[in-house]
């Protein structure tokens, strides 16, 4: 294991990066390079298997993978909501009783960014209605068939129009990670 990853070229690790980032798309408290990490000790200690006559790059693939997976099931069970921070903790003198107040941490940058890439998004359609339309269902949580219904579409319209919205988006972030 060690000579395999000790021959990987930079190009190699370069991939071994790309493929952790998009699986800790959506974790909480993961970056690729943690990933990557945990998953060199795991194949390293011998937690993890590695599987001779595989190319290092599918082994380590498949095992980020099934550690991400473990992650992102931890993190839906987990009761911690990384959006939401909680304030310091309040008593009052004759209260012995701790008081958490929840408080969400959205700043002006946060407000200013969402409105620039939703304008981004609408410029990106060039006022194609479809597009807008689509975007709006899914954007209600509306996919497949409960979405292509509540627009009055056939299933080609839907599938066409999908196809072109999935290629702007991946135009305007080639990074992102799809579901």
């Amino acid at each position: 294991m060690e000579a395999a990853l000790a021959a990987f070229t930079a190009a190699e690790w370069r991939r071994a990066e790309l493929i952790a980032a998009g699986f800790c798309g959506g974790l909480t408290g993961w970056k690729p390079g943690d990933l990557l990490q945990e998953t060199l000790l795991k194949l390293l200690d011998g937690t993890r298997v590695w599987r001779p006559g595989l190319h290092p790059l599918v082994v380590l693939k498949t095992a980020m993978h099934s550690i991400s997976s473990n992650a992102r099931k931890h993190n839906e069970a987990s009761p911690i909501d990384e959006n939401v921070v909680v304030d310091p903790f309040e008593a009052d003198d004759d209260d012995k009783t701790p008081v958490a107040h929840g408080k969400v941490t959205v700043t002006p940058e946060d407000e200013t960014s969402g409105k620039q890439q939703m304008a981004a998004l609408y410029a990106a359609f060039g006022g194609d209605e479809d597009l807008e339309m689509l975007a709006m269902a899914w954007a209600d949580g509306l996919r497949g068939a409960e979405a292509r219904e509540a627009l009055g579409w056939d299933e080609k319209k839907y599938d066409a129009a999908r196809n072109r919205l999935l290629r702007r988006l991946a135009a305007l972030d080639p990074d992102r990670r799809p579901k």
